[in-house]
């Protein structure tokens, strides 16, 4: 799809999707913040559980590592052109029929932050398989060419890879049945001028 988004559907394969999920469920489970640093918490805006993978502290991330740098190198080719030079901690994310799990619009990037870069290309590893939840749904806002029901069905499967610039905004409605679970990653760079 070449938009402000875009997507491969099994990008890599449900084994690789459940070694994922397997290994971050033995990190620690925290709850999401909003905004740059902020300790806010707000169930209204967010509800979800995350625990952060950074092949840095844990080595054997190291080949999750890989396969979000390669995505990112190929989209960013590929549609962005975007100077792109750091990837933070990623965030395993669970959203959970027992909370009614969401995130309301929102962007990713931070646009008034102290440090030297934004966010600048989100990159979204479906973890599960849409039959393992329903609900969860991806919506983005203010683009161009909405994704087709077809778009939306592939970009839920499992080992699916989803991709857009971090400024744009994005919702996830709330998980009504089930556990959606995803590894998102944030590719930063110098701030955009």
């Amino acid at each position: 799809m070449k938009q402000e988004l875009c997507y491969w559907a099994n990008y890599t394969t449900p084994t690789i999707c459940d070694k994922i999920t397997s290994l971050a469920m033995n990190l620690e489970e925290q709850t999401p913040t909003l905004g740059f640093n902020s300790g806010d918490q707000n169930d209204s805006i967010r509800r979800s559980r995350v625990r952060w993978v950074d092949h840095n502290v844990n080595p054997e991330f190291g080949f999750v590592n890989d396969l979000m740098w390669k995505g990112l190198l190929q989209v960013n080719l590929d549609f962005y052109n975007f100077n792109v030079t750091k990837l933070p901690p990623m965030q395993f994310t669970e959203y959970d029929e027992s909370y009614k799990g969401e995130y309301k619009m929102h962007q990713d990037v931070f646009w008034i932050n102290p440090g030297p870069n934004h966010r600048k290309i989100t990159l979204i590893l479906q973890l599960t398989d849409s039959s393992e939840y329903e609900g969860g749904d991806l919506v983005f806002h203010y683009i161009d060419g909405h994704p087709s029901v077809e778009d939306n069905k592939a970009m839920k499967q499992k080992g699916s890879l989803i991709a857009f610039p971090s400024f744009i905004f994005h919702q996830l409605t709330p998980v009504t049945r089930g556990t959606r679970r995803s590894l998102v990653a944030w590719f930063e760079g110098p701030k955009f001028q």
